[in-house]
């Protein structure tokens, strides 16, 4: 049986103590070369499906440090989500470095931004055994 597998990755700068989100590049892993994902009409759904789960993950990293007093200078993030040959997700493994601008982390605050960002409402749709999410504040 054949895998599939999908890698994005992303980077962002975010301004203001409500982290606003001034810039977003994503980039896909296309035949062992990034290249820039530019969403358009003619986009694999997959793929959009993929963007999806990763940056609702993402909007929720940001708008829950906010909420904890975690104003964020920049993330970096990964994506690498596989399924099997008849396209049923297996894994998804999410990760984010977050660098702040300001604001103290404590390992709670961790924990439940984690899990509230696997509560987003696309990757609420994917069983909770396939979800791997990892933030790190650096």
């Amino acid at each position: 049986m054949t895998q599939r597998t999908f890698e994005l990755r992303l980077s962002s700068i975010h301004e203001t103590h409500e982290n606003t989100l001034i810039k977003l590049d994503v980039e896909v892993l296309a035949d062992g070369v990034w290249e820039t994902l530019d969403l358009t009409l003619k986009t694999r759904g997959f793929l959009i499906f993929v963007y999806s789960v990763f940056i609702c993950q993402h909007m929720y990293l940001h708008s829950n440090a906010t909420e904890f007093g975690l104003a964020i200078d920049r993330v970096t993030g990964r994506c690498k989500l596989t399924t099997s040959e008849d396209w049923f997700v297996h894994e998804i493994h999410t990760s984010f470095d977050v660098a702040l601008r300001s604001g103290t982390v404590a390992t709670d605050d961790v924990a439940c931004i984690v899990e509230r960002m696997k509560n987003c409402p696309v990757s609420r749709n994917l069983k909770d055994t396939v979800k791997h999410t990892q933030v790190q504040f650096v």
